[in-house]
Formats: C-alpha cells, structure tokens, sequence
C-alpha cells in the first residue's frame, strides 16, 4: 500500500482519484499504474455543470516521465458522465493530456 499511496502523492491526484495498483515488469524496464475514480459526480469542464457518473470508458493507457530507468505508464478507465441535456462526455482528468 506504500507504493500506492506514494504515486498517488507524486502524481498530485485530485480528490476522488487514486492508485489503485503498481505493476512492475522487471524484465522489460516498465511500471504500470493503475489509477481510478470512486467519484459519483463530476464537473463537465464544457459547462461546469456537476453530472453523475454513468459509467466508465475502456481502459486508456499514456506515457508518463520514466520512474529511475524504468519506462512508466498510466493506466485508467475515465468517468464518462451524463449531462442534463442527455449528452454522455468523457471526463479529461488533469494528468491526463489530449495525445495519450
């Protein structure tokens, strides 16, 4: 649970996000982070409406900085939320960049 919580940290999670697991492959140079959300709402950064969540995106995988040598990746499956026009959206969470 210390490496969990230490990336959690590092990664400066927002509230509601967390490392849920780290998996390392020693052979191969890699860390794989897996980060989810126990939020039930969420803001819609269109309209910063407050929508529940209704339900989660396939995991998503992006390149983060390399952890000492190891190649390090980060792995989620979004939030998508329902807005009150009907409108299903994928939350984009801080860490997460447009090119992942």
């Amino acid at each position: 649970m210390f490496t969990e919580g230490l990336f959690t940290k590092l990664l400066q999670l927002e509230d509601g996000w967390f490392v849920e697991s780290v998996e390392t492959d020693f052979k191969q140079e890699e860390i794989y982070i897996q980060i989810e959300c126990v939020l039930e709402e969420l803001e819609d950064a269109e309209t910063g409406e407050l929508c529940r969540v209704y339900d989660h995106a396939p995991v998503r995988e992006w390149r983060h900085l390399d952890t000492m040598q190891y190649r390090t990746f980060l792995r989620c499956k979004l939030p998508r939320i329902l807005t009150s026009s009907g409108k299903v959206k994928t939350v984009q969470p801080n860490w997460a960049s447009d090119y992942g």
